[in-house]
């Protein structure tokens, strides 16, 4: 039987090639990655080709807003999108497709998008859940003082090299049941046009406002100018939720907008950029 590993964004799919190389594993099972964060933005009918040039416009204008993009960067971004569209055509009828992913919004939505567009595929599915897997083995990592403390994965891409193949090991099936939810909970997201930024809370994604992350911005902002770089990397590293700095980039312009950021130096790059509470 064919395997086919699913994987979502350029990191999880760096961090398991690699490994999977060195195991000699790539010889008999493949690595297909989908490029997106179901985490941000429209997800208005995505399986279809006019959904994603949609999707694709609506980044594009996103990006010249917060950081700028250059045409090759936007056109290797948008062939990325399109393949994610090729995904039912990548897999052969009777393969065994498993799934990795952490708890977080945009693996979740991934999940029930890549398993919607397989839907008319003969295929059994596995699931490898590195945020179970990490509470399950009790992974640790080491503090500024040398001591060892609990710590939960959110995503395939936190997860170490070294670890790859013990979460292999427990992989796990995936019932009819909790497919076919898959496909509803897709059916959901695809014909929804109104939620801009979702995240993951009590085993679920929620769709809320689009100033979500503004009151841990304000709060790690201070009255002395800092770099804007240092207060999105602190939110980022400790909101309990995954979400890309480019996001976090669009609040701060929002909240200098509304007058509750002072800012010196240039709004982009971002490098270039300090910020302070008004």
């Amino acid at each position: 039987m064919n395997k086919f590993h699913i994987c979502f964004g350029p990191s999880s799919y760096g961090t398991l090639r690699s490994v999977f190389h060195k195991q000699n594993l790539l010889q008999t099972e493949s690595i297909i990655r989908i490029d997106d964060d179901f985490s941000v933005g429209p997800l208005h009918r995505l399986e279809t080709a006019n959904g994603m040039n949609e999707r694709i416009e609506w980044i594009h204008s996103f990006f010249k807003q917060v950081e700028g993009v250059s045409p090759e960067d936007m056109s290797t971004l948008k062939a990325y999108l399109l393949r994610n569209l090729t995904l039912p055509s990548q897999i052969p009828d009777g393969s065994n497709v498993i799934l990795w992913h952490g708890q977080n919004a945009s693996d979740a939505i991934g999940m029930s998008y890549a398993v919607s567009m397989l839907q008319d595929k003969n295929l059994s599915f596995e699931t490898i859940d590195v945020t179970a897997f990490s509470v399950d083995s009790d992974y640790k990592l080491r503090d500024l003082d040398g001591n060892e403390e609990s710590y939960v994965l959110k995503s395939v891409a936190a997860l170490p090299p070294r670890l790859v193949m013990d979460a292999y090991q427990v992989k796990k099936d995936m019932a009819a049941p909790l497919v076919q939810n898959l496909i509803l909970e897709w059916e959901k997201w695809s014909h929804s046009d109104e939620s801009m930024l979702r995240v993951f809370k009590q085993g679920e994604v929620l769709a809320v406002s689009e100033d979500f992350y503004d009151a841990s911005l304000l709060e790690h902002a201070s009255k002395k100018f800092q770099k804007a770089a240092r207060v999105i990397g602190t939110v980022m590293g400790e909101s309990d939720q995954c979400i890309g700095d480019t996001y976090l980039i669009h609040r701060v312009h929002e909240l200098i907008k509304k007058g509750l950021l002072e800012y010196r130096g240039e709004l982009m790059p971002l490098h270039r950029l300090e910020i302070r509470l008004k």
